[in-house]
């Protein structure tokens, strides 16, 4: 349950971890300890069961997880206009010490203090995110580095990649930071002093509240994890980019590649079939000898890959065992319905979900958005044209449209 809420400034819709939840905010000003009265930044300062944020619109300046704070202490220094006042002051693991000028400061000290006992006293757990996954979920799992821009030493812990995130968590402090990965803008290799020397890193660009944010990451198998995410995340495979690529195949291996074009996902046995293989093992060199090397020659990647476990976006169907093609798919035309119609005192947005059950769905309303989570890896966040009552909306949803009747602030 969500308390003493900030009445003066609105919060941001927060890119939370797993299980984590807001307890506390407030207006307040940061500082990292000038004596210039320009150096203070203003924004909100987050409490959640996990971390300490404080948040500049949608720029996060300053971020520590519970487990990592040593002490808080309040301290009487100099403010806005050379005004002395009580400010709370934050020591962490391996951080820039913040102040941090807020209403009751000896409030959110015991409040801070509570939340960061209770986090250092439970019991870490030491798969976070494998307790909630099946295990066919999971594409790569590795130990590896991870480093923040300011921040003076690597994070030693696990990087978690599903068909939805990319994690980072230690056994000791639990999840340290993830983004969707519908989220990552650009990968690039980039060389960063590791240990006592420069060594290769993935720089992951990724957008955070509206604005490009980074992080590097290191691992034994760099290179893999590398075209992975390439692969999930940037690589396009269009018409063209396919055309390239058949041209060089034989008559069987440009009928596999049309039919999972087409199809985009099919069995073994299924393209066995379809030209007229003896065995499976045929099917497999093929993929294996002829078109993911031609692919990698002509794109760098190869172009089919197989899943053991996959939704269908399109139908949002699971299915198992079977050969896609890499990278993101789009045919033209397949944009899913989007309307928006103003009519005075209401709104109402129709939007098309292929292959999403009724059950799965759950709508909110925050920061004047409409957001639509289903099942576990649809998210989509509409924004509105006018203010509209958070509490009052409607719902219907039948032959794949969603329609959503949402009352404009004064109108209710």
């Amino acid at each position: 349950m969500i308390s003493d809420l900030d009445t003066i400034r609105k919060p941001v819709s927060l890119p939370l971890l797993q299980d984590e939840k807001v307890i506390k905010y407030y207006t307040a000003s940061y500082d990292i300890g000038s004596s210039l009265a320009s150096s203070w930044r203003l924004g909100n300062l987050y409490l959640t069961n996990k971390r300490l944020l404080f948040v500049q619109v949608r720029k996060i300046l300053f971020e520590v997880l519970l487990s990592q704070i040593k002490t808080v202490n309040i301290v009487k220094r100099g403010w806005i206009l050379s005004k002395k006042i009580n400010q709370l002051n934050i020591v962490s693991e391996g951080r820039k010490v913040p102040y941090i000028a807020i209403k009751d400061p000896e409030n959110w000290k015991k409040a801070i203090e509570e939340r960061t006992q209770k986090s250092q006293s439970t019991p870490s757990d030491p798969q976070p995110t494998i307790r909630n996954l099946q295990p066919d979920e999971v594409i790569l799992k590795g130990k590896g580095g991870y480093l923040t821009p300011g921040q003076s030493r690597w994070w030693l812990g696990t990087f978690l990649l599903t068909h939805k995130k990319l994690t980072f968590f230690t056994y000791k402090s639990g999840f340290v930071w993830e983004t969707l990965l519908s989220s990552i803008k650009d990968l690039r290799i980039e060389k960063r002093v590791y240990g006592v020397s420069k060594s290769d890193t993935i720089c992951v660009v990724y957008e955070s509240f509206g604005e490009l944010s980074k992080v590097w990451i290191i691992s034994l198998n760099l290179e893999t994890w590398r075209k992975e995410l390439y692969k999930r995340t940037l690589l396009k495979v269009d018409r063209e980019t396919l055309d390239k690529i058949v041209t060089k195949l034989d008559a069987d291996s440009k009928g596999i590649i049309r039919f999972l074009y087409e199809n985009r996902h099919a069995r073994i046995d299924t393209l066995a079939k379809l030209i007229e293989a003896p065995t499976h093992m045929d099917i497999l060199l093929k993929i294996r000898e002829i078109i993911n090397p031609t692919a990698e020659e002509i794109i760098g990647y190869p172009i089919l890959s197989f899943e053991s476990s996959k939704i269908d976006w399109e139908t949002g169907e699971k299915v198992t065992f079977s050969w896609w093609l890499a990278g993101q798919p789009y045919k033209e035309g397949k944009e899913p319905l989007l309307d928006i119609f103003d009519e005075d005192d209401d709104l109402a947005v129709y939007l098309e979900l292929l292959g999403i059950k009724e059950d799965k769905l759950r709508l909110s309303v925050m920061n004047n958005k409409l957001i639509i989570d289903a099942d576990k890896d649809y998210h989509k966040e509409i924004p509105l044209p006018a203010v509209v009552n958070a509490k009052s909306f409607t719902r219907r949803y039948k032959n794949n449209i969603l329609e959503v009747r949402l009352k404009k602030v004064g109108y209710d």
